[in-house]
């Protein structure tokens, strides 16, 4: 962890930097505009004790962040950071800054950032390195380089979360002309073997190397119809070091030499292909949807955190809106299928359902509603045995969920005392039904909740009172979850110091379920003085404190009080 000096040094320096890079073309910036500043600077610090389990949590973390955003004669250069004691807690930097300057149509990256090309090559992956977004007139280019993941070798203590070093680098392309767009984007990442010094002999970690591209384009014709589609493409090495014998290696169906030769291919290589193709109408009070989406199995890169894949999705979403407005209907009805290449001993077939409606007649009613119905079907087949086959190990297995919500709002009183009820209410059921004895189950689920709440605008004094009910019936066992909260909540001193009390109690109840009661409460206590007339400069205290009391011993719960004491400190300028 570097010291905080350190920071301040570097942010002197990148101020420096930018007045030294910048002396020779002032006139052409505007040297009228001059130097200014602004952004917030945040402490935190948490502290923690518990009586009678064990400690949960480290007894003591406090985290500093801030965002600076200096603007030099209409160059803007905003600057981000995080700085904790967690640090030591995380194989992967908690500790991070982020510096975008910006001028015009031209945007920077440096330090920590995250930038998206498209959802199926770089999609939101942190690095550390630079970047740069370019939108002269109708153009929009884009490119980055950096680290994506620090070495963390193996220890004697741990010798799981070991990871190579990740370099990456992207560039992306776009054309915009009054709502019709085209663009093309590639993505490449690599590990670095040589950045841990060994690796265990079981060890499933492995050094990878990626290439992804993908091209995206919108079409807008007829005045109200629109089609957009976009195509990707992924080559990925799951181990570098592997034989590079072409007759080891294996290609996916779906792409097999469109980014061939691209990336040195080995035993490891695997090929993959995305598409997510729309089409529509705009109406003046109604919009109509086709979607298709596939991807192919196991798709995936090493510019972002998470994929779905091995699924088929083909959806219709219509919207209206009625009344001037006051009512809207939408719903997104669908069709869902996996294993695509049917190499899964299973299959799932669902039919995905969703319908929303609000209603707004006035501002003292308000109404919402949604209903979904998510049906799958999956057909289980046995492996096959070359010297025995039996038709009935196949298996065929419904699940049915059902969700039902509403919401109703209530406003009350005048200017000086408003007032609101709200409530809300969920129903969920679900069902399995399978082809066997015994195979099938149901499952109910129902929460509901109230809240009222009173304010006096002349005391500057809120009161709420709320209740909360959640019960189940899941696998034969009934179980209910209830109990109340109030609240209160006033402002002093012309409304610079705020404090706020707050306290719940929760039950649990039901079949063979021993519970004990949980009485959680909590106070808070902010204060902002008002600064001098004219200034640009706040300052913010708070201060909290949450007890959580479980009050009664069981055999499977022993009683105990937990503490979290938090304190923090904003500035702002």
């Amino acid at each position: 962890m570097l010291p905080i000096n350190k920071y301040i040094l570097t942010l002197a320096l990148l101020v420096n930097g930018l007045l030294i890079t910048h002396a020779q073309n002032l006139e052409s910036i505007g040297v009228k505009k001059g130097i200014k500043m602004n952004g917030s600077l945040n402490l935190n610090t948490v502290s923690y004790y518990a009586h009678g389990i064990e400690q949960r949590r480290d007894p003591f973390n406090w985290f500093f962040t801030g965002n600076l955003n200096i603007n030099l004669f209409g160059y803007d250069a905003p600057l981000s950071f995080s700085y904790s004691n967690a640090n030591k807690s995380f194989s992967q930097p908690f500790n991070q800054f982020s510096f975008q300057p910006q001028y015009k149509w031209v945007k920077t990256y440096v330090g920590y950032n995250s930038m998206t090309f498209s959802n199926y090559t770089l999609a939101g992956h942190v690095f550390l390195g630079g970047g740069v977004e370019l939108s002269p007139g109708k153009w929009k280019i884009a490119a980055m380089y950096g680290r994506l993941k620090k070495a963390v070798p193996f220890t004697e203590t741990d010798t799981v979360n070991a990871i190579y070093k990740r370099m990456g680098y992207g560039l992306k392309v776009g054309y915009e002309d009054n709502g019709n767009s085209i663009s093309a984007n590639i993505f490449t990442a690599k590990d670095d073997v040589n950045s841990i010094p060994y690796t265990l002999f079981n060890s499933t970690l492995t050094p990878k190397q990626n290439i992804a591209l993908s091209i995206n384009g919108r079409k807008t014709f007829l005045k109200r119809f629109f089609v957009e589609a976009e195509y990707a493409v992924s080559a990925l090495n799951n181990d570098i070091r592997a034989n590079d014998s072409e007759e080891d290696t294996v290609v996916n169906k779906p792409t097999n030499n469109i980014i061939k030769g691209l990336l040195p291919e080995n035993a490891t290589s695997r090929y993959y292909d995305a598409l997510n193709a729309s089409v529509g109408y705009q109406g003046n009070w109604y919009t109509l949807q086709f979607r298709y989406e596939r991807i192919a199995p196991e798709y995936q890169t090493l510019g972002a955190y998470y994929f779905n894949n091995d699924m088929r999705n083909i959806t219709v979403v219509p919207s209206v809106r009625l009344f001037k407005n006051k009512l809207n209907l939408s719903a997104n009805v669908g069709f869902q299928e996996n294993n695509l290449d049917e190499s899964r001993t299973s299959t799932t077939k669902r039919t995905v359902g969703a319908f929303n409606a609000t209603y707004v007649p006035n501002e003292k009613w308000s109404f919402a509603g949604n209903y979904s119905n998510f049906s799958s079907y999956t057909n289980v087949r046995p492996q096959v045995d070359p010297y025995y086959r039996d038709n009935l190990d196949t298996l065929n297995f419904y699940q049915v969920s059902q969700t039902t919500t509403g919401t109703v709002m209530r406003n009350l009183g005048g200017q000086e005392n408003p007032q609101s009820i709200m409530l809300t209410g969920s129903y969920q059921k679900a069902s399995d039904v399978a082809e066997y004895e015994g195979g099938s189950q149901q499952s109910d689920f129902l929460t509901m909740n109230i809240a009222y709440s009173y304010s006096l605008v002349p005391s500057n004094l809120t009161l709420a009172l709320a209740g909360n009910v959640y019960t189940n019936n899941a696998a034969g066992v009934k179980s209910t979850y209830w109990g109340p909260t109030v609240s209160a909540t006033k402002s002093f001193m012309d409304k610079t110091l705020r404090g706020s009390l707050a306290s719940s109690y929760n039950e649990t109840s039901g079949d063979n379920i021993q519970s004990s009661p949980v009485l959680n409460s909590r106070l808070s206590i902010s204060y902002a003085p008002k600064g001098k007339e004219g200034a640009n400069s706040s300052h913010n205290f708070s201060l909290g404190m949450n007890v959580l009391n479980r009050l009664k011993s069981t055999e499977q719960q022993p009683s105990y009080t937990e503490l979290t004491g938090t304190l923090n400190y904003t500035y702002s300028f």
